[in-house]
């Protein structure tokens, strides 16, 4: 934890409470990060397979349940831990809130340091609890973690630029009901419901991307698993090819797009009636900390 104390050591020095708010943050950032990710990739372990790669494209009946664990983990984490952080989970989201000026540059760093090393935790956690279980995913030594531990990989039968398409607009969709859902305040901003929509586009965006590359859509739950394949085992080129690039760059290059979109659209124009959550009446703007906004998942 040395790296992280010494970002926030970055803080102005009279500002005690803000360095504490920061530090409970970004923990709590990283304790849900370990949440999501194990859920996620130990559901795709427990369908007795990878995400891509063991005939994922011909049994969708296997793909359902690990869309809704990683829909679901985000809705109930996104209620959980909202009001305090955000409810990010995803370097792509905290770059996504820093680009649309939600939270600091300093903020940004510290959640997504927290978000990898959570991503990473959770990865080994995975690994701690599958390791040398006979037959399961043809794997019963800890050079061989099952199922590769859910990484995310391309399957052989599209092209790296689809894949990058593929995790592009999967991560823009995403982004964009994030966007709109958490922080217009003419929608369901102020609503206790915004993790409802963002759960549910979640588990259409698996649905969607599962049979082709895994889905990503959050560098995070791609770094966790394939590091620790790559620590322990003897398969790091099965799940850092050539193509492993399109996890990062196709999220943040997303978040930007989802940025000037959303900046575009949420630009009032006159005759507009900002409404709170479904009750009908006009929101105010708060001018408190724009740090602390709804859940944005």
């Amino acid at each position: 934890m040395a790296s992280i104390i010494n970002i926030m050591n970055t803080a102005p020095p009279d500002d005690t409470s803000n360095r504490k708010r920061l530090i409970r943050d970004s923990l709590v950032e990283f304790l849900a990060t370990t949440v999501f990710v194990y859920a996620g990739t130990l559901s795709a372990l427990s369908t007795g397979r990878t995400l891509v790669g063991q005939g994922g494209s011909e049994d969708v009946a296997r793909i359902l349940p690990i869309a809704m664990s990683f829909g679901i983990s985000i809705l109930a984490l996104a209620h959980s831990i909202g009001h305090l952080t955000g409810g990010h989970m995803n370097p792509g989201v905290t770059f996504l809130m820093f680009l649309r000026r939600q939270i600091s540059a300093t903020k940004m760093a510290c959640y997504m340091f927290c978000q990898f090393l959570g991503a990473l935790l959770a990865s080994s956690l995975v690994w701690g609890s599958t390791a040398k279980l006979e037959s399961f995913g043809d794997a019963d030594s800890v050079t061989r973690p099952p199922f590769d531990l859910g990484s995310t990989t391309v399957d052989g039968s599209i092209s790296t630029g689809n894949a990058f398409l593929l995790e592009f607009m999967g991560s823009f969709f995403f982004y964009f009901v994030i966007a709109q859902t958490a922080l217009d305040k003419r929608g369901i901003a102020t609503s206790m419901f915004p993790a409802i929509p963002i759960g549910l586009i979640l588990v259409v965006v698996h649905i969607c991307l599962i049979p082709f590359t895994g889905c990503g859509v959050n560098p995070a739950r791609t770094f966790g698993p394939s590091m620790v394949v790559c620590m322990v085992g003897d398969r790091c080129s099965d799940v850092v090819g050539s193509w492993y690039w399109i996890y990062y760059v196709g999220p943040f290059l997303a978040a930007f797009a989802v940025a000037e979109v959303t900046m575009l659209i949420d630009t009032d124009v006159e005759g507009d009636q900002q409404v709170s959550g479904d009750m009908g009446a006009k929101h105010q703007k708060d001018d408190t900390d724009e740090e602390n906004a709804a859940p944005q998942a």
